[in-house]
């Protein structure tokens, strides 16, 4: 029997991956459907919810 782990990548995109960013600083995943405090929108950079480290957000 397949993973369901990979079964449910393959049939909803992997939306979680795909839609989150990795703090450079702590690590901490942030995922792009959560709140998220800005720090310049129109750069894309968010604040890191975890250490308040800068974010880019390419997604």
């Amino acid at each position: 029997m397949p993973d369901p782990d990979f079964f449910d990548f393959m049939i909803e995109g992997g939306d979680d991956l795909q839609n989150s960013e990795a703090c450079p600083h702590c690590g901490n995943v942030i995922y792009l459907d959560q709140k998220i405090e800005w720090i310049d929108k129109d750069k894309r950079i968010a604040k890191c919810p975890n250490c308040g480290g800068e974010v880019k957000i390419d997604g």
